[in-house]
């Protein structure tokens, strides 16, 4: 994800994706993602490994078909910090 094209963002997953992220160096921010499966579902997603998640562990990702989770980022200009809704219909 290159966040400087905007803070808000949809990526409708057709395959597994491995997400590198590039934000604006130095700069405080947050960021909101839109994950939707596509018809097929059963899409897979890999955060980048410096992605600080509550209690250590990334949240798994919705993958039913057409299934949206919202994942949302802030970025202190070091560390990212995720957070995920997900399952929503």
């Amino acid at each position: 994800m290159t966040w400087t094209n905007g803070n808000k963002q949809k990526v409708t997953l057709t395959g597994n994706v491995a997400f590198t992220f590039s934000a604006p160096a130095g700069k405080a921010a947050s960021f909101l993602l839109r994950l939707v499966q596509d018809a097929t579902g059963s899409r897979t997603v890999t955060w980048p490994a410096a992605v600080k998640w509550r209690g250590g562990v990334a949240p798994r990702q919705s993958t039913a078909a057409n299934a949206i989770d919202i994942v949302s980022f802030y970025y202190n200009g070091t560390d990212y910090y995720g957070c995920s809704g997900s399952g929503y219909q």
